[in-house]
């Protein structure tokens, strides 16, 4: 045998495998995570945040949170699907107001029209009945992988993720004109409700992700 064909047996034997191997390994950790959320799985622990402003004009940290069900919810006053939903997410909450469960939004995009002033403005034009801060240092949103607006993660009394995605089936926007259009008619399956549900009933959640529809996050370089 000559060095030439001992060479290439050699690399089609060991170095080929061992390559495609690694490769398995890196693609595979990168999309474990979940289907549509590349950075946070079901059953991973909810991130931690400390003393973030709200509209409210006090302060919010995740030890505060007591209920057996939390909801963080990305918003972005600018987005028409924000606004599209706000008045779906105030019924959420009014719909659980007497359960043990807590809805907070948040907010990280920079631009002017996100940040807390713009949202203290935004929370009493549409009624928000639920708190609403503002994370400068964008680390829950990092943290919580939070690609849109609006995006949903819903966690259980061990705060550990059993839900995230979108609201319903059937994503609404605002048109300039400020009437409402639900893209695929009035919505059907209602995940993040149905997801509530299940968790106070000790049960988990049939449906656990979806894909979240909405304006992207802004996340600043670094």
């Amino acid at each position: 045998m000559t060095t030439s064909t001992h060479t290439n047996l050699y690399t089609r034997h060991f170095l080929l495998p061992a390559f495609l191997a690694i490769v398995l390994i890196i693609t595979t950790g990168t999309a474990s995570a979940g289907e549509f959320n590349q950075v946070i799985s079901i059953g991973d622990a909810m991130p931690a945040f400390t003393e973030l402003p709200g509209t409210d004009g006090k302060t919010l940290s995740s030890d505060d949170l007591d209920t057996d069900v939390v909801v963080l919810v990305s918003l972005a006053n600018h987005c028409p699907w924000v606004r599209g939903m706000d008045q779906d997410l105030v019924k959420l909450v009014e719909s659980f107001a007497d359960k043990s469960v807590t809805i907070v939004g948040f907010s990280v995009n920079h631009r002017k029209d996100d940040r807390l002033d713009a949202m203290r403005k935004h929370a009493k034009e549409f009624g928000y009945n639920f708190a609403y801060v503002f994370d400068e240092s964008q680390n829950l949103g990092r943290a919580l992988g939070a690609a849109r607006t609006p995006e949903y993660f819903v966690f259980n009394k061990e705060r550990t993720l059993q839900y995230t995605g979108a609201l319903y089936n059937s994503p609404a926007k605002m048109n300039r004109d400020g009437t409402i259009k639900y893209t695929k008619g009035t919505p059907s399956e209602f995940y993040v409700s149905d997801a509530i549900e299940a968790l106070l009933a000790g049960q988990r959640p049939a449906i656990t992700e979806t894909k979240a529809h909405g304006c992207s996050v802004k996340y600043e370089t670094t």
